[in-house]
């Protein structure tokens, strides 16, 4: 349902729904019973949801004003997005996935800090973690010792990159952007790429932008340890979208001008797929056959990634690890490694 008044909302919060009946409640009233003006859209993008989750979407449209489903064929969470902003009309875009809630209040904090500090096209915030596995568990925040609140800018492509990494987690909840910017840049979410995807975004949304401004306060309650979610499936996915995000950037450094890029922010970039690489990989390093069976074929096709990055590097088993799978075929480099863990 569309709001009545023929007035654009300053804010559309875009949220990919699949499969989480058990939590899309939950998240929805997060969002319409923020206090403040009703300056707010909510797209729901049911994503071929196999169980009662699009139905949902269609009462939170009839019942709550500013709610509007739509659905489509199951095409992952980045095309969900991208339908999603293809239908956003606010001034402002954030995101918010179907299992993660906003905090009480978060819009009116937003709205005083846009006010405060205008200018930007994009701002990062705080995040707090709730436990899905614990019912007892109250939202948290974690330890982010190098977030500075505040502006930032720089004309290094690489710094600007740590400067958002090392505020804390890539994903795209965090951020409030500014949607005629984003329309500008032309960035949107890579279809192909169906785990951690929010890192492709950010690195090419990065290119387009040189000044951030990091706010003080959370934009999301994100829901951690939830079974059946995109960070717990299968381990052979996640390779499968390393892959994905690794042939996007490779048409796109091939391609005439190669999307602007020089070499040494190109080298940033595979420096960045390398640091997603390695965790994924050490993590497949495992007793069970039937996982190392399914990911060592994929982390073979990963080879171009060994050799970048610092997350194979420094501690002494994960330097190890590293040669034992630049030197052997991956399925042997898993087996060692794996029976060198306790």
């Amino acid at each position: 349902m569309r709001r009545e008044t023929q007035a654009p909302p300053r804010f559309s919060v875009i949220v990919p729904v699949y499969n989480v009946q058990n939590y899309l409640c939950a998240c929805v009233k997060s969002i319409v019973e923020q206090p403040g003006p009703k300056d707010w859209e909510c797209i729901l993008v049911d994503d071929g949801s196999t169980d009662q989750s699009g139905k949902l979407c269609d009462a939170f449209a009839e019942l709550c004003p500013g709610v509007i489903a739509l659905h489509q064929q199951n095409g992952g969470l980045a095309a969900a997005r991208n339908t999603g902003l293809a239908a956003a009309t606010g001034e402002w875009v954030l995101f918010l996935d179907s299992d993660d809630l906003w905090p009480a209040a978060m819009l009116s904090d937003l709205r005083a800090a846009l006010d405060k500090a205008p200018g930007y096209d994009w701002y990062v915030g705080r995040y707090l973690e709730l436990d899905a596995a614990d019912p007892a568990a109250l939202p948290a925040a974690p330890d982010l010792p190098a977030f500075a609140p505040g502006p930032y800018e720089s004309p290094d492509y690489a710094a600007r990159v740590q400067k958002l990494y090392e505020s804390g987690n890539w994903s795209v909840w965090r951020f409030c952007i500014r949607r005629e910017f984003l329309c500008k840049s032309r960035v949107t979410f890579w279809k192909k790429v169906r785990w951690a995807e929010d890192y492709p975004f950010d690195l090419l949304l990065l290119k387009c932008c040189t000044r951030l401004y990091f706010l003080d306060f959370p934009l999301t309650v994100y829901r951690v340890n939830r079974a059946g979610s995109l960070l717990n499936s299968g381990l052979a996915a996640h390779f499968k979208g390393i892959l994905a995000a690794r042939r996007g950037f490779e048409r796109l450094f091939a391609s005439p001008g190669a999307g602007g890029f020089t070499p040494e922010e190109q080298r940033e970039v595979w420096r960045r797929m390398s640091n997603v690489f390695w965790p994924q990989a050490r993590t497949a390093a495992v007793r069970d056959a039937e996982v190392r069976r399914a990911c060592a074929p994929l982390i073979a096709q990963c080879r171009g990634l060994y050799a970048a990055g610092e997350q194979g590097r420094g501690r002494p088993d994960w330097t190890a690890f590293r040669l034992l799978l630049t030197a052997l075929p991956a399925p042997a480099a898993l087996w060692l490694a794996a029976l060198g863990k306790r």
